[in-house]
Order: C-alpha cells, then sequence, then structure tokens
C-alpha cells in the first residue's frame, strides 16, 4: 500500500525527518508515536504531499508519488485529516462535507448515510457554520470530510488531542469499523494516548528526533516509555 523509502525532509538547511523507511500495509492501522516536537506531523506533511521531501521515495501501490502534489494523492485515494481540524468556519458543516466529495473517482455528489451514522450531531447541525461547532465537533467534520471521499488511505494526525471522552470513544468505533468493514483501506495514524494507540493500531513506530527508533507489532510501555515521555 504506502512504502517510504529512506525519506529525508529539511526546512530550509535544517534535517528535520532522517532516513525515514515505514510501511503501511492494505487493511493495516498503523500508529507513529513519539514526543511534539520530533517530526510526526513533518512526516505526515510529506506523506500527503504538502512538504517535499528532500531525499528518499514515497511508493504508494507500487506507484511513486515522491514529486506528487496533495491533489494528486487525493485522486489517488489518500485522505487527511490535519492537526488542528483546518474546517472552513464560514461554510456549513454540510458544505464542508461536501468538499470531501471532491476527490471521489466516481463523481458521487450526495454524502453517504453512514457519515451520519458515525457521527449523528453533524446532520443535527449540518446547517450551522463549522466555526460555530465545539472543538470536538470539528474534528467530527474533518474526519466526516475526509471519509465521504471513500478514501483508500486514511491518515490521521492525533485526532483526539484536546476531545472529550465520548468524542475519543466515537473517533475510536470509526477507526474499528472501517478496520473490521472496509478492509481494503489502511489507517496511518499519529497518536500520543498509549491506551488509545493500543486499542486500534496493528503496528507502531516511535520517531524520536527525526528518526525511526522503534517499531514493532506490540507496544511494550516498559520499552518505549523513554521515548513518548514529557
Amino acid at each position: 500500500m504506502l512504502q517510504l523509502k529512506q525519506v529525508e525532509i529539511a526546512y530550509d538547511e535544517s534535517v528535520v525527518i532522517r532516513d525515514v523507511s515505514m510501511e503501511v500495509k492494505p487493511g493495516q492501522v498503523v500508529c507513529l508515536m513519539g514526543r511534539n516536537g520530533v517530526g510526526k506531523t513533518t512526516l505526515m506533511k510529506a506523506i500527503m504531499g504538502v512538504l517535499s521531501s528532500k531525499n528518499g521515495q514515497i511508493i504508494y501501490n507500487n506507484e511513486d508519488i515522491t514529486k506528487k502534489n496533495p491533489t494528486f494523492r487525493a485522486k489517488r485515494g489518500f485522505g487527511y485529516v490535519p492537526q488542528g481540524r483546518e474546517i472552513f468556519g464560514h461554510l456549513t458543516v454540510y458544505e464542508n462535507i461536501l468538499i470531501g466529495l471532491e476527490a471521489r473517482k466516481d463523481k458521487k455528489k450526495t454524502i453517504d448515510p453512514t457519515i451520519y451514522d458515525y457521527f449523528p450531531v453533524l446532520h443535527e447541525m449540518k446547517d450551522r457554520n463549522g466555526g460555530d461547532l465545539s472543538g470536538g465537533q470539528q474534528q467530527q467534520l474533518a474526519i466526516a470530510r475526509a471519509l465521504v471521499s471513500d478514501p483508500k488511505f486514511l491518515l490521521f494526525d492525533e485526532p483526539t488531542e484536546g476531545i472529550q471522552p465520548n468524542i475519543v470513544a466515537d473517533i475510536q468505533n470509526v477507526i474499528k469499523d472501517i478496520k473490521e468493514n472496509k478492509k481494503e483501506t489502511s489507517i496511518l495514524l499519529i497518536e500520543q494516548s498509549f491506551d488509545f494507540a493500543k486499542s486500534v493500531a496493528d503496528y507502531f513506530y516511535i520517531i524520536d528526533k527525526g528518526r525511526i527508533v522503534y517499531e514493532g507489532e506490540e507496544l511494550v510501555e516498559e520499552e518505549v516509555s523513554r521515548y513518548l515521555a514529557v
């Protein structure tokens, strides 16, 4: 599905990501963890095409997409839920979700009812401006906007950060449902919560100072706590 081969990313002359190689297999939920400021979001933006890689390759379904822009990647099935949500506050909830339809290959222009099954509050508030929603509701909206495009590769950048527990549970259930019922869809998740990560992920990478320092199918707290502790 997705492979990173010795990826390096720099801001001007400052190298932030060094020699990172990762893999996300079809139908797999992979969690990328690490302290704040170690390069997680930078790497996510490079995968989405928002940032350019200085060196290395990004391969998606055997196609080199290293130099491709975000629109190209969205058309190939990428769905992105960025840190900070980045919803359009002056548009209604309904209009925000409609934007996600632009990336659909089948040109479908109607919202799958499953989206509202996941997050009923979005249907109740569909005529309200996105900027009037609470932080948790905006996160639900950002996820809905990504899901409505019927993505085959989903990127979540800290979807539970600052979110109330009941909405965290909703997000957890959505990821589990995708994992169970959309087995062709893969997910790359950035997450700080040890418990949340273990509840949804199949494989784990930990990044520190721009390098992968741990990977495996198990996340043993005693082994990785030194990389996650503030």
